[in-house]
């Protein structure tokens, strides 16, 4: 009688077919995992630039003062400045969220903008978020759209 030494063809194929499965499997839950951690990481930029905006507004409000809103694609940021006391408040945005548009905006001392704006980001994965500012005390819309 013959001793079995190794596997038959069969064998060897169900295993790494398996395998293969099981690989598949966890590469889609690995990209899955990162798409939800970068989504949430924007989400969190973009309500810190949406509470920097708040923020400036009442400072503005609070002491009667201009202030301006500043966004720049040079320095990737976005800042809230006043005049007279000189408080600075910004938001330093990651290498992979970019800022792609640049203006400024002037605060009332009513805490109000004079003008609307939108201050437009790029992620890594090409998706933009638009955030628009309207003229009013607190009107900020927020959309997202993936740039192909």
């Amino acid at each position: 009688m013959m001793k079995k030494r190794g596997f038959t063809l069969i064998e060897t194929i169900a295993s790494i077919s398996i395998l293969l499965i099981f690989m598949s499997v966890s590469i889609s839950v690995y990209k899955l995992k990162n798409s939800l951690k970068s989504d949430i990481d924007v989400t969190n930029y973009i309500y810190e630039i949406q509470n920097l905006i708040t923020y400036g507004k009442s400072v503005c409000k609070e002491k009667e003062n201009y202030g301006k809103i500043v966004v720049s694609t040079k320095d990737n940021n976005i800042r809230f400045v006043e005049n007279w006391d000189n408080i600075e408040k910004s938001v330093n945005l990651p290498n992979d969220l970019k800022v792609i548009s640049q203006f400024t905006a002037y605060i009332t001392p009513q805490g109000k903008l004079e003008k609307g704006n939108t201050i437009s980001l790029l992620d890594k994965d090409k998706k933009r978020y638009d955030i628009t500012i309207g003229v009013g005390v607190d009107i900020i819309t927020i959309k997202g759209e993936i740039i192909k």
